[in-house]
């Protein structure tokens, strides 16, 4: 019998392939096998026959028996109650469909084909050192769950919703933002949690595991690097919770895990008992209240922002009201006892008036008499000006007075209520439900099963069972799962730094994703090269701009899932209040809800002024790396100290320049999120517009690194619009605002602003045609002055050969360098023996520092100085400080 067409199954067993006739009549079968010639007669109760199968191509899904994917299939027939699948090899197997899980592979849909095409495009076109096994990863996809979230992407469908009837747990701490940021990841299949600096990105994670474990789920959390997984890791373990977490990802990571298992379970958890059931009961019934309170708590610290907000505004007002002398008699006295809305109401009133040039008519006074009782109408003697000049004064005392009964009712509403220990029993009552389940599901007295890095995909299941938490990088996790396994649930952190070709593998691994990240921060960097190859390969695949690699992972998704549920996390505990109110006011649209508190008396924010001038080189600036080193630093006695700046090159050099032992990191702003220090010093290296270090993301997240103390160097005079706001932030809050001491002879090449050196420019002598070295002859003259130095003189623009009458210590390149008219600028030499004493080379940026092969020279001339031991310093102008560095050097050669 045709096993293509038919199926016959003889007391439940497959017979097709042994049957050559078969006689249906009325009451028996009649078959008769290819064995031999006889015919065998069968009640139709024992013979079950099913024809005219459909044909389910191989590649349109994965079947899965009991969990198991099943591979190397050819062909698969569908004969409604069972299936018979044809195995390469020869074998075929016979399943009834109530064993079988059917998996639809996404990539059978036009769209999503298309999509996912393009992705594997873009993996290709912009491969790299850095993630030369992403087109690989690409290749290897065949196919693609339906249940996957990554087909929901490619293809722009709808996001499904879950019922999530369990209470949830927060044993990592709780606020209202993350309250509502856990309901809505438990409750769809895709959230998005944008959470802005110092909010508790890695908290709400944390919630959100421990969640996902109570209801037995896996979940894997990714980033694009491996600090913020790290971080969430260390949180874990800190909680000694790190034993059902593999830290996994690239091969370093994996070889560290699997030689490091940990052997045992906690011991603490055996002392787990199950009265911790009685805690779920006691967290269902106080969530509400403890709602309340939180929003007490956020309203308290909203009014108190609020009350430091109007001092300042009030203290800007006075500064102005007293040089205008005003003075309404008593009638200030009784506007002060009016309430805010009347004191508003009637600064209105007044103001419309004064608008539209209107009369105080008799009806008006009247009105005034009974709204806002104004017996005197002595009152209207006064100019309309100068009565709303007084109500606007009235209004800073009538409002500080409200606000600060606000503070004192909120204040003793949550002390009456026991706020702080009730938020701690809370949150310890939730860890003890999550570890009363973990106890019941490991067995904590057993040794913990091993697994080895080459053999664990092969136990993936069990693997899994054991480690239901896999942290990787979004690179790496494809490579570090089974293949076509699923995680209940993905977490993608820092997701603006996620790009779409990395991020889509990570969404392919998983049948939920919880995506966090900030808009406001630093997105993934597209270079200027990779940025014109994606164009390229977009416009070949004509697909909508959400999916254009210019955009983050996190900026993808907001315009694919148009109807994914957002929470913002307001709630703030890292920076100092005035440090992150100006993030929260330029970037926030003020929504962040500020609870950190004001611990350092010290000013939070220091701008520092380099003298003007064009003291930027390319991307570094010599002068504000003087600034921090010689005026910053040495004031400073912390352990938690970094040094931020936009540029690579500003960096490097600052690294050259400063002690690294002394704990201080110095990094761009790109390395530093994510990251944080109790004093942040950023320097902005420009002196004209930038738009690069304008970036407002570039400063956001500059300027919340810092807990306690920001200081900021800048010498642009306010050009860049985003930094320009920053500083009269500081001037509008009258913070410390200083003026460099750090100034050099060579700010005259630029403007003459620094008045101390103006002195200079009546002694300038012209001896060359450079006027860097015509600065630099007043300084070595002034200095030669000094008694100790009397037996010293200068010659100017020296030729070398000169100074070297005998080459023989040279080589032929070096020789000839000394013979071919080759000078030093200044030669400072002993009068009485005649013998020179230092070099020294003044080094114009544009001629130097620009020019590799000058540069080439000035290295083959301090080469050829040192092999006659002819000491040398060079003075580049864009320095500072050169008459202390040049007294410096003659004490160390001399």
């Amino acid at each position: 019998m045709d096993e293509n067409n038919h199926l016959i199954l003889i007391d439940g067993k497959d017979k097709t392939s042994d049957i050559v006739t078969m006689d249906d009549s009325p009451s028996i079968i009649k078959v008769q096998f290819k064995s031999n010639d006889k015919i065998y007669p069968y009640s139709k109760t024992r013979v079950s026959m099913y024809k005219d199968p459909k044909d389910i191509d191989p590649n349109s899904c994965h079947i899965y028996l009991r969990d198991t994917c099943l591979f190397n299939i050819l062909k698969i027939l569908d004969f409604g109650m069972y299936l018979k699948i044809f195995y390469e090899g020869g074998r075929i197997s016979l399943y009834s469909r109530q064993e079988l899980r059917f998996e639809n592979n996404a990539l059978v849909q036009k769209n999503a084909k298309n999509t996912f095409d393009y992705l594997k495009a873009l993996a290709k076109s912009i491969k790299s050192d850095e993630n030369d096994f992403l087109d690989k990863q690409y290749d290897r996809i065949s196919h693609l769950s339906e249940e996957s979230v990554l087909s929901k992407y490619l293809q722009f469908d709808p996001i499904q919703k879950h019922q999530n009837t369990k209470i949830s747990i927060f044993p990592f701490g709780l606020n209202l933002s993350q309250e509502i940021a856990v309901t809505k990841a438990l409750s769809n299949q895709v959230s998005i949690i944008e959470g802005p600096p110092g909010t508790g990105k890695t908290q709400t994670i944390l919630n959100i595991i421990a969640n996902l474990l109570m209801n037995d789920k896996t979940v894997s959390v990714v980033s694009n690097n491996n600090t913020a997984i790290q971080n969430v890791y260390d949180k874990l373990d800190a909680n000694n919770l790190s034993f059902f977490a593999a830290m996994l990802g690239n091969k370093k990571n994996q070889e560290a895990f699997f030689a490091n298992q940990q052997k045992t379970y906690p011991q603490s958890f055996n002392k787990v008992t199950n009265d911790s059931i009685d805690n779920r009961d006691a967290l269902e019934k106080n969530i509400a209240y403890i709602k309340e309170m939180l929003q007490a708590n956020n309203d308290l610290s909203n009014a108190s922002q609020e009350l430091e907000e109007l001092k300042t505004e009030k203290k800007h007002f006075m500064d102005m009201f007293v040089t205008r002398a005003v003075d309404i008699g008593s009638h200030e006295v009784s506007f002060s006892k009016q309430s805010l809305n009347k004191v508003l109401s009637l600064w209105a009133e007044f103001d419309s008036l004064l608008l539209h040039d209107k009369k105080i008519t008799f009806f008006f006074k009247i009105k005034a008499l009974f709204k806002y009782k104004i017996f005197s109408f002595s009152l209207y003697q006064y100019p309309l000006e100068e009565i709303i000049l007084v109500l606007q004064k009235c209004f800073y005392e009538v409002k500080e007075k409200e606000l600060k009964n606000t503070i004192f009712r909120l204040e003793n509403l949550l002390k009456n209520a026991n706020f702080e220990k009730m938020l701690k029993q809370y949150t310890a009552d939730s860890m003890r439900l999550l570890e009363l389940h973990l106890s019941q599901k490991y067995h904590l007295n057993q040794q913990k099963p091993q697994f080895a890095k080459d053999t664990f995909k092969k136990s993936f299941e069990g693997f899994i069972n054991e480690y239901p938490v896999v942290l990787s990088t979004t690179h790496s996790l494809r490579n570090c799962t089974k293949e076509n396994f699923l995680y209940d649930y993905l977490i993608i952190d820092e997701a603006s730094q996620v790009d779409i070709v990395a991020g889509a593998l990570a969404l392919s691994c998983a049948k939920n994703v919880v995506i966090v990240g900030d808009l406001k921060q630093l997105p993934h960097i597209v270079t200027k090269d990779v940025e014109n190859i994606v164009d390229n390969v977009f416009y070949d695949y004509g697909l909508a701009t959400s999916y254009h690699y210019k955009n983050s992972l996190l900026a993808s998704a907001l315009k694919v899932f148009d109807d994914v549920p957002k929470t913002l996390l307001k709630e703030h505990y890292r920076c100092h209040p005035k440090i992150i109110d100006f993030c929260n006011k330029k970037f926030y649209d003020n929504e962040l809800i500020i609870l950190s508190k004001e611990e350092n008396s010290e000013s939070p924010l220091v701008l520092v002024n380099t003298a003007e001038g064009n003291h930027a080189r390319g991307n570094s600036n010599q002068r504000q790396i003087d600034v921090i080193k010689n005026e910053i630093l040495p004031c400073l006695n912390v352990k938690s100290l970094g040094v931020i700046s936009p540029f690579r090159d500003q960096v490097t050099k600052l690294s050259s320049e400063i002690v690294q032992e002394l704990g201080i990191e110095i990094d761009t702003v790109h390395k530093y999120q994510g990251r944080e220090k109790d004093i942040i010093i950023i320097t902005t290296v420009v002196d004209q517009e930038n738009e690069f270090a304008d970036d407002p993301n570039l400063l956001n997240v500059a300027v919340s690194r810092a807990k306690d103390q920001l200081y900021i160097v800048v010498s642009d005079r306010e050009k860049n619009k985003n930094m320009k706001d920053l500083v009269n932030y500081i001037r509008y809050n009258n913070f410390e605002i200083t003026d460099s001491k750090t100034y050099s002879i060579f700010d005259l090449l630029y403007q003459n602003y620094a008045p101390y050196l103006k002195k200079y420019l009546g002694e300038i002598k012209k001896i060359s045609n450079y006027q860097s070295e015509n600065l630099m002859h007043v300084i070595i003259e002034k200095v030669l002055k000094l008694e100790q130095y009397s037996n010293l003189d200068c010659h100017v623009n020296y030729r070398l050969n000169l100074v070297i009458k005998d080459t023989g210590k040279l080589d032929k390149s070096e020789a000839d360098f000394v013979e071919k008219s080759s000078h030093i600028d200044f030669l400072i030499y002993n009068k009485v023996t005649k013998q020179s004493v230092l070099a020294i080379e003044v080094d114009g940026f544009a001629f130097h520092a620009n020019n590799p092969k000058q540069l080439q020279r000035d290295a083959l001339k301090d080469r050829i100085l040192d092999k006659y031991s002819i000491p040398i310093i060079r003075f580049a102008t864009d320095g500072s400080e050169e008459e202390s560095k040049l007294l410096i050097k003659l004490k160390e050669v001399i």
